[in-house]
């Protein structure tokens, strides 16, 4: 499993459980969002194209999640 961060476009924050079921149909598995930030945190399969998460309506951006680790 990948984990992405999606962010959702300011104009549809009032629509973000619409989004939420869209990234879920588009084969996301949603850990977490943040309403206050705007942003939708969970994984998804590898052969899932990350491109098909770009293209939900209202999607802002989907970044790969990195794990920081201290030195």
């Amino acid at each position: 499993m990948t984990r992405v961060i999606v962010s959702v476009a300011d104009e549809n924050l009032g629509t973000l459980d619409d989004v939420v079921s869209d990234l879920r149909q588009a084969g996301m598995s949603v850990d977490g969002v943040q309403e206050l930030l705007g942003t939708v945190t969970g994984s998804v399969d590898a052969d899932t194209v990350l491109a098909a998460l770009q293209d939900v309506p209202g999607v802002a951006d989907v970044e790969l999640q990195r794990d920081v680790r201290p030195s």
